[in-house]
């Protein structure tokens, strides 16, 4: 893909998304600053101005039009308000016991 957008690294960045092309660039030795909201505003998915552009997500490179972010809290029940929650509780766990972070369950906190 790196070749296909003639070796440029903004041009890489533009159609593959900044956190993708990032990892590549940093182990091709090639330096490259992260984009401005203004960088790639105006280019397509060609890379040229294509009239009605469509925002793209300057790190994951999607569109921001079609990108999900779920259902909003005053949408969910509260079975599925609880099911996240235990979700996110698992999620943290693990990080925990990996130590990538080290955050404390503040519901053990508050019986303490």
């Amino acid at each position: 893909l790196f070749v296909l957008c003639d070796e440029n690294a903004s041009k890489f960045s533009q159609q593959v998304g900044y956190g993708n092309a990032i990892g590549f660039l940093v182990n091709k030795g090639i330096a490259m600053e992260p984009p401005s909201a203004a960088d790639g505003a105006d280019d397509g998915p060609g890379g040229s101005h294509s009239g009605g552009h469509r925002p793209v997500h300057p790190i994951t490179g999607q569109y921001l039009d079609v990108q999900d972010d779920g259902p909003s809290l005053a949408e969910m029940t509260d079975e599925e308000k609880e099911r996240e929650a235990e979700r996110l509780f698992v999620l943290f766990e693990r990080l925990k016991k990996t130590g990538v972070v080290n955050v404390e369950n503040p519901v053990a906190k508050a019986y303490q």
